[in-house]
């Protein structure tokens, strides 16, 4: 058996964190959380297992290192347990890191890919195997995509400051059971959106209740108002483990365009400090589809197993659940005014089928009714509105939106909805009006 000399070279702290999938934003907010406290860079073995690279199995993954062997079990959900003492790692570079600092306690780095085989063969010859099959896939599904499907792809994956034609807007798109999605593949059209599962359906209870703040919800649907162009941001509060309560308090609205790279940094520091600063802990993330159902894609499916995997913390005293918020702010099949949201949770795939999708729940929350609108809220508004309003896709609010009813009178209708108590949704109305269509 070929044994790996102590040569390599530290990791960078991105290398490090490669096996995360998932948005690079909120990777870093978790990240930091842990400490006092739009893209996907990198690959997990959990992409390997779902495109069938890899098969889970027992004693199949091992590390030679310095004349010791050590074994491990690959998981379905792509997870790593150690045979030794059966500890779990999320990653190639943490096993890899662990083992070898047992041996050499200075060792600062696994190269976790390069180090860790699958069957005897390195790691990083079954990634590179997955960048070329996933290329191949991409580049024939170019070829072959009809016209139509692509103004459907368009609303999610271009960049949000194309201007996307009302026909690329407002093609409906089908909602499909999870039941009918079968096993994980690059066949897929990762925009498909798939119907939420109620807990009741399954004869189960929901795992944990969730209440968010009137504050909260009325800020999401601003932001999502503001463009025809997809918008994220992230959600914080608090997890009460004593009455297992999510608590969502305060949004905070990426003010960066999805195609932005360099803004990404700045925008998750920002979110950082604040949350530091409000003493709050990231507990979600929110998106809109601007023009589609609020129910979420396959993409947002996978993001959202990604991101609770990164939230749930160390043990059970440092678990936190992460919920995912979907926002439709112009979707016409409804007959209220009122934005379409939905919060989910995703079940993961049992594990005699892992490789099947994970299934979205959908979560019910109640709603805490604040007192006011602060200060600091209506800062945000009109930063947000001042932050889109050169942008092309930005909504012109004095157009129709549907029949007789213009997208201001959309907007303060669902607006109204969310207004704190002591505020009066005039109030509200007058302040958004002034701040968007001044006289």
């Amino acid at each position: 058996m070929e044994e790996e000399e102590d040569n390599d070279e530290d990791l960078t702290e991105e290398e490090e964190l490669e096996d995360i999938d998932g948005d690079d934003e909120l990777r870093t907010l978790s990240r930091r959380r842990r400490k006092p406290a739009g893209t996907n860079r990198g690959v997990t073995l959990s992409n390997l297992l779902s495109d069938g690279i890899l098969e889970a199995a027992d004693g199949i993954m091992s590390i030679d290192y310095l004349g010791k062997k050590f074994i491990a079990d690959l998981l379905p959900d792509g997870r790593i347990r150690w045979q030794e003492t059966m500890q779990i790692f999320n990653s190639p570079s943490a096993w890899a890191i662990h083992c070898k600092k047992l041996i050499n306690p200075d060792k600062k780095s696994g190269c976790g890919w390069a180090s860790v085989k699958y069957k005897g063969k390195k790691l990083d010859i079954y990634k590179s195997a997955w960048f070329r099959k996933t290329k191949a896939k991409e580049a024939e599904a170019k070829k072959e995509v009809p016209e139509e499907s692509e103004e459907v792809k368009m609303e999610e994956e271009t960049d949000p400051d194309e201007v996307k034609t009302p026909a690329a807007r407002d093609k409906k798109r089908k909602i499909v059971k999870h039941s009918s999605l079968g096993h994980r593949s690059l066949d897929h059209d990762l925009n498909t959106l798939v119907e939420c599962t109620t807990f009741s359906a399954l004869g189960k209870i929901q795992p944990f209740t969730v209440t968010i703040t009137t504050t909260c919800l009325l800020l999401v649907d601003y932001h999502c108002h503001l463009t025809s162009g997809e918008v994220v941001g992230y959600l914080a509060g608090s997890w009460d483990v004593d009455s297992h309560n999510l608590a969502i308090q305060r949004a905070f609205p990426c003010r960066c365009r999805l195609a932005d790279k360099d803004g990404a940094a700045r925008v998750e520091e920002e979110i950082r400090e604040q949350l530091e600063k409000a003493n709050l802990s990231l507990v979600g993330w929110y998106h809109s589809h601007p023009h589609a159902s609020s129910n979420p894609t396959i993409r947002d499916i996978t993001s959202q197993m990604s991101y609770q995997m990164q939230l749930k913390g160390e043990s059970a005293s440092s678990y936190t659940p992460c919920i995912g918020l979907i926002c439709a702010p112009y979707f016409k099949e409804g007959s209220s005014s009122e934005s379409s949201m939905q919060t989910y949770w995703v079940m993961p795939p049992p594990e005699n089928r892992p490789q099947d999708f994970g299934k979205p729940m959908l979560m019910n929350y109640g709603i805490v009714h604040d007192i006011i609108l602060s200060q600091d809220m209506l800062t945000e508004m009109r930063v947000l509105h001042d932050y889109y309003k050169p942008a092309p896709d930005i909504i012109d609010f004095s157009d129709k939106w549907k029949d007789d009813i213009t997208y201001m009178d959309k907007l303060l209708s669902s607006l109204s909805r969310k207004c704190p108590g002591e505020q009066s949704d005039v109030q509200l109305a007058e302040f958004v009006q002034n701040l968007i269509l001044p006289s």
